[in-house]
């Protein structure tokens, strides 16, 4: 068994402290990376990867700190960063051969599974193509076979839908639940859809500390019995949204529809409870970080 041990690990910029104390402990499967803006998702991802340095704590896989394993460890990790800058003049297949070659791969083996990563990301017809001609979801999508290229047994992905229409986000949710049986996924993203459906576990950071981590069903008890959904007028809308934490407004045949999120019944307004769900947990945790950079 694959395992990714997170050890007591800190990381400052001058006074801001962006990890404090970190501990988690990752076997194959995706991992939800979920947190605001600022909140240290991105240093820990870094950290993982080599391209930071903890000021305290280790990182170990299978029980080896990766500082001592080196290329070793390198060679098994697969880094899809948020913001990666594309040659646009290199095709689809010029580029995977360029990072093959950076990966230090034998050209025997980079052709075999460039043709296996381009196939499993639907680019294969797209190839040939200049990738300054790309679509949005067809550069995150090369972007993701470049990163599995080398079979890696640690994948980190961060925000692999952003910006993607609804079509594109499903493909590529569905090619990251694919390729996670024998790999660990760390999949950072602020579309919490994304995660809820194909998560085995969800990390939430926040202020450089871990919240709480474990299934989305353990998150869930947390807010049973804590969300309702309610019936009101629309001139009623400003009244509910300074009473109670808002989660999605709605209209239908004329009436509106409001999910809160509250410890009371919301009285005296009409309503029903309804079953949590992940978008309402984030939103219970981080709404005092909401809108936060």
């Amino acid at each position: 068994m694959v395992t990714l041990r997170i050890d007591s690990l800190s990381k400052s910029y001058g006074d801001k402290k962006a990890l404090d104390q970190v501990d988690l402990c990752l076997t194959s499967g995706v991992y939800g990376l979920l947190g605001p803006n600022g909140a240290g998702k991105s240093t820990l991802m870094n950290i993982i990867a080599g391209n930071l340095t903890p000021d305290a704590g280790a990182v170990l896989y299978n029980g080896e700190n990766t500082s001592a394993l080196g290329k070793h460890f390198r060679s098994i990790l697969g880094f899809m960063p948020q913001q990666q800058g594309l040659y646009e003049h290199f095709t689809g297949y010029q580029f995977l051969s360029y990072i093959a070659a950076l990966k230090g791969m034998s050209k025997k083996q980079a052709k075999e599974e460039i043709e296996t990563v381009i196939g499993l990301v639907n680019l294969r017809e797209q190839g040939l193509k200049k990738l300054g001609a790309y679509s949005g979801g067809m550069k995150q999508r090369i972007l993701i076979a470049q990163a599995l290229l080398n079979n890696p047994k640690i994948l980190i992905l961060d925000e692999p839908t952003a910006g993607l229409d609804p079509q594109e986000r499903i493909r590529i949710r569905n090619i990251i639940s694919e390729i996670a049986l024998d790999k660990i996924v760390i999949l950072a993203t602020h579309v919490v859809s994304d995660v809820e459906q194909i998560a085995k576990e969800i990390i939430m950071i926040k202020k450089g500390k871990v919240l709480g981590s474990g299934s989305v069903e353990g998150f869930f008890s947390g807010l049973l019995g804590k969300v309702f959904e309610l019936q009101i007028k629309p001139e009623q809308l400003g009244e509910v949204e300074r009473a109670f934490l808002v989660s999605s407004v709605s209209v239908h045949a004329g009436q509106m529809l409001v999910r809160v999120i509250t410890d009371l019944e919301p009285n005296p307004y009409s309503f029903s409870q309804v079953p949590p769900t992940l978008e309402d947990v984030y939103l219970y945790q981080f709404a005092d970080e909401m809108g936060r950079e």
